[in-house]
């Protein structure tokens, strides 16, 4: 309890002054960690892992199994490993469903509809729970980490070596590229802490409060304490240190392959002198340089290249590097964050490690301004190696360079642009045929006019010769019956007068 009372501290601004007004947003999901019922296979009491502390936790054997029941029914489970369990399952309402595939530390599964029974299956090889937090339906709050996963390409990439350095050395640079401006930024430790309790959760904690939402990878290398050095000492004794304790080739590996996976435009890196002259520091800023340009040769570390493909990172920034420097403003206030700055976010960030609270950094921190801070400025960079050109004062990682996303949104511009030109193109085509198809038929129009103009002209003629010869055969017919009337009355006179002839004759 006493950890999740810490973390909602540090989010005060975040989640209070930061949150819209409760009629603009979903209704708060509310937690049922207190109306439900936790039964465990083997028999242990649930306490440890309903207490909202990362220092207790329950260890299980494989097989083992969690059954959850909440007559209203469970939308969410938030559940906080101890230490990353790989694939495991559980069963909603008697149907049974994969999860861990991400390996997150901190999970959150959503159900699509509400569970009333949950069965959790412990995976064979076994699993430690610190936390398990249910939820109804609705808004989840702040403090609930709904993790993406790691970037595919990297608008930033920070590799900060241990888990802090992110909100101290890099103060200031998660908030505004991250939270404010939504860049794909991607956080690569070179170090893990899994031989601490708390400090892997602090590490997630503190990421969220200043807005990363990507998974951040957690390298391969254990926190050594001889690579620890002094300003006493000269960087070169402390960097032989370091590399009596660590491997060179394989940190440098390993820099090579996260610069080939996440094909970063811009990196932030440390101090070569280390900061505060820590070896591991000095170690990851020197394999850095090295992998640089490695990175681009596919000779080297060739399993790597043949997955992600060579990569040449147009921009790198060194913190305190004096060639080609540049000062960050890390004092603006953030629209994202509700008028507060990246280096107060960045505080709210830093106070979710507690357990690094007793160290000289949280005082070194302890500014008003990041401006403010004398040794080790987080806003001190110099432009380390460009393939775009020097910088001109601008006092941002991203002058001369388009983000993924911008480019994504030039390259959709342009797709557009080509459709709107294709379908303009179409359109005076058909418009151009539709002319042709005019012109086409109005030829037609014409010729068929002529032509029935002319048929009607052979009609009329043909009519007029038709007309002719009917009246030349009436004038024959009248003259053929005028001359057979003539005929029959000659005839008739013919007759008569040889009638009268015969009388004569008699008498």
């Amino acid at each position: 309890m006493r950890k999740k009372l810490l973390y909602l501290a540090a989010l005060f601004f975040l989640t209070v002054l930061c949150a819209p007004s409760a009629a603009a947003q979903e209704a708060a999901a509310a937690e049922l960690n207190g109306t439900m019922t936790v039964k465990i296979s083997d028999g242990q009491r649930a306490g440890a892992i309903l207490d909202g502390s990362v220092t207790t936790y329950l260890s299980f054997t494989g097989g083992a199994s969690i059954t959850i029941t909440q007559p209203e029914g469970i939308k969410g489970l938030y559940i906080i490993w101890n230490r990353i369990p790989g694939q495991w399952t559980y069963t909603a309402d008697g149907l049974s469903y994969m999860a861990g595939q991400n390996g997150y530390l901190h999970e959150y599964i959503k159900f699509n509809r509400p569970v009333k029974e949950l069965i959790i299956a412990i995976p064979s090889a076994g699993a430690q729970i610190t936390d398990m937090h249910c939820f109804g339906e609705g808004r989840l709050p702040d403090w609930v980490q709904v993790w993406q996963p790691p970037c595919d390409k990297a608008d930033l990439l920070l590799l900060p070596t241990h888990s802090d350095d992110e909100q101290l050395f890099f103060a200031g640079i998660l908030p505004y590229y991250a939270g404010e401006l939504g860049y794909k930024v991607q956080v690569v430790y070179m170090t893990n802490h899994w031989d601490t309790i708390r400090r892997p959760h602090e590490q997630l904690d503190g990421l969220w409060t200043v807005g990363v939402r990507n998974y951040p990878i957690i390298g391969p290398f254990p926190d050594l304490v001889a690579s620890l050095g002094s300003t006493a000492e000269t960087v070169e004794a402390v960097f032989q240190r370091a590399l009596s304790v660590y491997e060179e080739e394989a940190i440098t590996e390993f820099q090579v392959e996260t610069i080939r996976r996440f094909r970063p435009l811009v990196i932030v890196g440390h101090d070569f002198a280390g900061e505060y002259r820590h070896g591991a520091h000095i170690l990851n800023a020197y394999t850095l340089k090295k992998a640089l340009e490695l990175s681009g040769v596919s000779s080297y570390h060739p399993a790597s290249a043949e997955k992600y493909g060579v990569w040449d990172v147009p921009k790198t920034y060194i913190h305190l590097y004096e060639d080609n420097p540049i000062v960050m403003n890390w004092d603006v206030p953030l629209e994202r964050f509700n008028g507060l700055t990246a280096f107060e976010v960045t505080k709210l960030g830093y106070a979710c490690h507690i357990s690094q609270q007793w160290t000289w950094f949280t005082s070194w921190l302890n500014h008003a301004r990041a401006a403010d801070i004398g040794s080790y400025s987080p806003c001190l960079y110099g432009l380390f190696r460009s393939t775009v050109g020097p910088d001109t004062g601008k006092a941002d990682f991203f002058e001369n360079i388009s983000t993924y996303g911008e480019q994504a949104e030039k390259l959709n511009q342009n797709r557009l642009r080509l459709i709107a030109e294709e379908q303009q193109a179409a359109e005076l085509t058909e418009i151009k045929l539709s002319e042709v198809a005019s012109e086409t038929l109005r030829l037609r129009l014409e010729e068929e006019k002529l032509r029935l103009e002319e048929e009607q002209r052979r009609l009329e003629e043909e009519a007029q010769i038709q007309a002719a010869r009917e009246r030349e055969f009436e004038q024959r017919l009248k003259k053929t019956r005028r001359l057979g009337i003539t005929a029959a009355a000659v005839t008739l006179l013919i007759i008569i007068g040889l009638v009268l002839i015969l009388r004569r004759r008699k008498r």
